[in-house]
């Protein structure tokens, strides 16, 4: 990353219209001026002749791990993968040692934007080291700049805590996110319970665990009121919950992780570890019904679900082995994978606006006068996600060497800007 105060992006396009290229200025982190052959005057020129241009993305869900962690990824080593992957902003979760559930925590996060090339938005925990049992500082860590509270990768299974949260912030219009999963339902559940389960000989994890836990949920919703986010479903039943939910008129918004619409539990090598993810990849059925959601509007935004995961966790037997995979990198590439059955334009915005909308944050906008949040992209590229190309300290991820289409040449982030191949 480097910061510059002037530079003239060259003969980018849009992917609306490729055939047209443009230049655009960006001094101070606003883009000054769009335009055909612009003079160069004292800007740094960055010449991108047929890349594209586009909104910078924004993560909901992502595990950075620091502090505690910091081997499985630190903030820097994350924020370099997001960046790399096309995001100029991402939500880290507070599941971290310690958990992030005080306003110094939050200061902790915020303090480090000064040395990445992100913007991050720290999200507080839901409840006291993330456990379920006294309700976390949630004002405090709200005027600190907390952008939502979660207990991230523990489902909030207390009723009565999660009711009183969302009867809480209410009185700031703070929201809520979720992770619906019932831990008895689940508990020792290695992948979807179903025929591919069975015929492996691990224990699964029902859709059930999903659905049960999301009906609890929307009714605590529709009784204490506040505003909701579901992070993760996985069923074709979650769709249809939250699709009644949406039309009864509840403060109700909804993502789904990238991997769940690659892939199906038939799609995954026999006990390849890195395809043991949670959610778990469900069935066929289960991923045309997200796919159906998304482009039905059901479902507000595609999630990278970034969780890194060390070797000595991952490199295991396959009961043993941790849930969770890297993705931030490759979201673009996935996408393209994505593109045949969905249109590439409402899979950006999933992943770029729409979780902004979600969060009440600025839209990223490319036009005069607007703050800069751009990705650059190289749709032709074809590159291979490996040691030499990964900016995550893990690699635990589905698309680890194989050879990808699509890729992001980097991002402009108000000054900000990493574009590797070219600064």
């Amino acid at each position: 990353m480097v910061r510059i105060n002037n530079i003239l992006l060259q003969n980018v396009s849009r992917l609306s219209d490729r055939a047209q290229s443009f230049d655009v200025r960006i001094v101070d982190g606003l883009i000054k001026e769009i335009g055909s052959q612009l003079d160069h005057g004292t800007s740094t020129v960055v010449p991108l002749t047929g890349k594209l241009i586009t909104e910078g993305w924004c993560e909901l869900f992502t595990d950075f791990s620091d502090p505690g962690f910091e081997y499985r990824e630190d903030l820097t080593s994350g924020a370099l993968a997001a960046a790399a992957g096309g995001f100029t902003d991402v939500c880290v979760l507070p599941n971290t040692s310690p958990v992030v559930d005080s306003k110094a925590d939050i200061q902790y996060i915020k303090s480090k934007e000064a040395i990445v090339p992100v913007s991050l938005h720290a999200v507080g925990a839901l409840s006291v080291e993330a456990k379920g049992e006294r309700i976390a500082e949630l004002y405090d860590m709200w005027h600190a700049g907390a952008v939502y509270f979660s207990d991230g990768t523990t489902p909030a299974w207390n009723a009565e805590l999660l009711l009183k949260a969302l009867q809480y912030t209410q009185r700031f219009d703070g929201m809520v996110v979720t992770r619906p999963l019932d831990k008895e339902l689940s508990q020792f559940g290695q992948m979807h319970e179903g025929p591919v389960s069975t015929s492996l000989g691990l224990k699964g994890i029902p859709s059930v665990a999903e659905t049960v836990t999301l009906r609890r949920d929307l009714e605590l919703l529709r009784y204490g009121g506040g505003r909701m986010h579901v992070t993760g479903l996985s069923t074709a039943e979650s769709v249809q919950l939250v699709r009644e939910a949406k039309e009864e008129g509840l403060r109700i918004t909804c993502d789904v992780p990238l991997y769940n619409l690659l892939f199906a539990d038939q799609d995954a090598p026999p006990f390849d570890t890195s395809y043991k993810v949670l959610p778990p990849l469900r069935q066929d059925r289960d991923r045309e019904a997200l796919l159906g959601g998304l482009k039905g509007g059901v479902i507000d935004a595609i999630s990278a679900h970034h969780f890194p995961r060390d070797v000595e966790e991952k490199d295991l037997e396959y009961d043993l082995a941790e849930f969770g995979a890297t993705a931030l990198q490759t979201v673009y590439s996935a996408l393209q994978q994505l593109s045949g059955v969905v249109d590439l334009e409402l899979l950006m915005d999933k992943v770029g606006n729409a979780p902004r909308r979600i969060l009440g944050i600025e839209p990223a906008v490319i036009e005069q006068g607007a703050s800069a949040k751009i990705a650059v992209l190289d749709e032709q590229a074809v590159w291979t996600y490996d040691e030499q190309t990964n900016l995550s300290k893990s690699r635990n991820s589905p698309l680890f060497g194989k050879e990808l289409t699509g890729r992001v040449a980097g991002i402009v982030n108000g000054s900000n800007v990493y574009l590797p191949e070219y600064l």
